[in-house]
């Protein structure tokens, strides 16, 4: 069955049967397709919500080099901010680095079997998301942490990786964004996500392990840090709001029984399927920074994007065979 297909008819179905967190699903930006599991309303860049429904925001105002638009005028830019700090996205103020001690941090030492900056997790069987189907999984590595905006300009500056069309999502791209570099990397479609795992001699994680080493391997919890709701361990929108992505170890609470960070929220991750060879689609596990409602940052929550999609919560995190 087509996942996109699937997951529409798991979005009817749900629906019907009134579970919790089911909702109105939000026409999604023209980069690519996706097709999102119902969530609250949270409309797509370059859209804003008027009357319960997305609806295309006004023009930005065009400002001369030199000037920001704030409130809809332009304004002069400030021309340099103290350090820890970086100029407002809109006025002619400076604003805090977010996290910024998290450029300090460096990657996670070696841990058994796993490369410096991966988490081991070992193998297992287990039933698959919602469908619940057979999988078994072999022992794992698996980024810590999702792949950052610095990590991704390394891989550019390499030569492995491209930047065409990173800063497309235009309201919440992070490369090269001043304060964000310790965030996600967004807005890559799914070429330059394998690009870039290639870069680190790694791989996307197929559908299967990445489930199992969210759900905590053999723990089997419904979210990353286990099967309690949602407050304030993951990076998302139904605590306080969110217009943008968490510095990816922002959340130390959101850590699986195994150590890895942000696998419920911040930002969707690439991942592959045995399908992938018969459609077009490609799966993105995690939740996101936009989503509201508890249930749909359960580790089993389906998504599906095409090969083209890019958008601001979405990003990657990379898998390696251990080492011998």
């Amino acid at each position: 069955m087509n996942q996109g297909l699937m997951v529409g008819s798991l979005a009817l179905s749900c629906a019907a049967a009134g579970v919790l967190g089911c909702g109105p699903t939000v026409k999604e930006p023209e980069t690519g397709k996706a097709i999102s599991p119902p969530q609250n309303i949270t409309c797509p860049e370059g859209q804003v919500l008027k009357d319960a429904q997305c609806v295309a925001a006004p023009p930005k105002v065009a400002c001369a080099p030199g000037q920001v638009e704030k409130a809809g005028a332009c304004v002069a830019a400030p021309s340099e901010c103290p350090p820890g700090t970086h100029a407002a996205p809109a006025g002619n103020t400076c604003i805090a680095d977010e996290n910024t001690n998290q450029a300090k941090v460096d990657p996670a030492p070696a841990k058994g079997p796993c490369p410096a900056g991966m988490t081991f997790v070992p193998g297992g069987k287990y039933k698959l998301g919602y469908l619940k189907t057979e999988a078994t999984v072999g022992d794992l590595c698996l980024d810590t942490t999702e792949a950052t905006a610095r990590d991704y300009e390394a891989c550019v500056t390499s030569g492995k990786c491209n930047e065409n069309q990173l800063t497309l999502c235009t309201e919440t791209f992070t490369y090269k964004v001043a304060g964000k570099e310790d965030h996600p990397m967004v807005c890559i479609d799914f070429p330059q996500a394998e690009d870039y795992c290639k870069s680190q001699n790694k791989r996307l994680p197929t559908e299967e392990e990445w489930e199992w080493a969210a759900r905590g391997a053999d723990k089997g919890n419904q979210y990353s840090w286990g099967n309690e709701a949602p407050a304030d361990q993951a990076c998302w929108a139904g605590k306080d709001g969110r217009t943008g992505t968490c510095p990816v170890r922002a959340h130390p609470a959101s850590a699986t029984p195994q150590g890895l960070l942000g696998m419920s929220g911040n930002v969707f991750e690439w991942a592959t399927r045995k399908l992938d060879v018969k459609v077009t689609d490609r799966v993105g596990r995690g939740g996101s920074w936009r989503d509201g409602l508890p249930n749909v940052l359960r580790v089993d929550r389906p998504g599906s994007f095409s090969v083209t999609y890019r958008c601001g919560f979405l990003g990657v995190r990379c898998a390696a065979a251990p080492q011998k």
